[in-house]
């Protein structure tokens, strides 16, 4: 059977259940551009049963080939308007977003920066539009106080459209930035990630945190592991397309070993190494963190931790240990030994004692 994008409409019918095969990442990309979100307690994909919902994914699927089947449903007989200009841009837009493999959070973070630009442009088409016009807009959103991080986003992302999507010439739009605040990474004492490891008792979470501590993985490359990135022969974890599409070949403890396969003989995953309540869908990155927060609570860890501390723990743990700092950079993944080089600023073991502890008080 040819694969296909099928709706099914729940039993409240106000919602559709979105069926697609969901191992293609790429068109679960572009669904979710469309509007398809997941919902835990439907345990699968939906949509909102309205011709307004249902119209970008019937875009979404014509431009990627894929058939659309919708069920007869009185609401959707209306005949809906033929979408806007700025409508059929945002889907040009989000389709070359897709097609370039960029990331679902990207996807995401485009598509939303983009979309407030194009309410900006009112009735006008970003290409009418001059480079003052630009700088215009930008100023206007820094005056509102916008991070520096969104900034960066809002840029990229109408970069992206000019360069990407309309292959203009790389356009440089230089418009004040306040300096970067110099923030040091926030890590976690060897006894406190025992304790924290030690107090998760799930297989299936104990397996995530131990991941993300002991090969210095990222939530995101934590829950794209599949059964297949097990290389038990060479004791080693392929991490493929992590930040910036970087592949990089991790050393396997033993230990971890045995309880990845205790982990698969118990839950069974079909596709990911770490699965939801769905088959075939990768463990949620909201539970996750919410999984290493309980952890800490009850390991008696007081202050806020997130899944990336283990991952800034790892790397001090390693430095402590003298390890040499481009092995490190090469673990970690870094571009630049620069960013490996931060973890210098809260090593321990090779500051001075203080002066105080010599004066006998």
């Amino acid at each position: 059977m040819k694969a296909a994008v099928s709706l099914r409409l729940r039993e409240g019918r106000t919602t559709f259940q979105v069926f697609f095969p969901y191992s293609d990442a790429a068109l679960r990309t572009a669904l979710l551009a469309a509007g398809v979100c997941y919902e835990a307690g439907a345990r699968g994909y939906v949509l909102p049963a309205t011709p307004e919902a249902v119209e970008p994914l019937r875009l979404a699927c014509q431009q990627l080939g894929m058939p659309l089947h919708v069920p007869q449903v009185p609401a959707l007989a209306i005949e809906m308007a033929p979408p806007t200009p700025h409508q059929v841009l945002l889907t040009r837009y989000c389709q070359q977003i897709v097609l370039k493999r960029y990331s679902p959070q990207t996807l995401k973070s485009y598509r939303h920066a983009f979309q407030q630009f194009l309410t900006y442009c009112g009735p006008r088409q970003p290409l009418e539009l001059s480079r003052q016009d630009v700088l215009d807009y930008l100023s206007l959103r820094l005056t509102a106080g916008i991070s520096e991080a969104y900034q960066n986003l809002l840029i990229n992302a109408i970069k992206f459209y000019y360069e990407q999507v309309e292959n203009q010439p790389r356009q440089h739009y230089t418009v004040p930035r306040p300096k970067l605040p110099l923030t040091n990474p926030k890590v976690l004492a060897k006894e406190e990630v025992r304790h924290l490891l030690q107090s998760t008792d799930n297989l299936k979470h104990r397996a995530m945190l131990m991941l993300a501590y002991g090969l210095s993985l990222r939530l995101g490359e934590v829950l794209a592991l599949t059964p297949q990135d097990i290389d038990s022969r060479r004791m080693a974890l392929y991490v493929r397309g992590g930040k910036g599409k970087k592949d990089r070949d991790l050393p396997l403890p033993e230990s971890l070993l045995h309880l990845l396969r205790e982990q698969f003989r118990q839950f069974r995953p079909t596709i990911f190494l770490f699965e939801g309540q769905q088959p075939g869908e990768p463990y949620s990155a909201r539970s996750l963190q919410q999984v290493i927060k309980q952890a800490a609570e009850r390991a008696g860890i007081r202050r806020s931790v997130t899944l990336h501390m283990l991952r800034h723990s790892y790397a001090t743990h390693l430095l402590e240990a003298d390890t040499d700092i481009r092995v490190i950079q090469n673990l970690l993944g870094h571009s630049s030994i620069k960013t490996t080089e931060i973890y210098t600023h809260v090593v321990q073991h090779n500051r001075p004692a203080s002066p105080l502890d010599s004066l006998g008080l």
